[in-house]
């Protein structure tokens, strides 16, 4: 008995889900998206500008320092962190 009244709220739970993923595909789309546009201005236009990587190396160029000897010590810190992280996971 208790596994029929599971079925049915199962049912009821899949036959909701189902409705509610229906009434949202035919959901009407915002105005400003429907109005007729020109054939030129298809495509929306952004108005965030977000800068490409190369801008963003640019910017901060600066920041980056190469030092051959900084590098070694940097790589043995972080073996030595390897180190410590693996003795305490274990």
């Amino acid at each position: 008995m208790n596994k029929f009244y599971i079925q049915i709220v199962f049912f009821l739970l899949i036959i909701s889900i189902y409705v509610n993923n229906k009434t949202h595909e035919t959901e009407l789309a915002p105005e400003k998206y429907t109005k007729h546009k020109s054939k030129k201005d298809t495509k929306p236009k952004s108005t965030n500008h977000y800068p490409t990587s190369e801008e963003v190396y640019e910017k901060n160029k600066h920041l980056l320092f190469n030092n051959p000897k900084e590098i070694i010590q940097a790589y043995a810190y972080m073996n030595k962190a390897l180190k410590h992280l693996e003795r305490h996971a274990t």
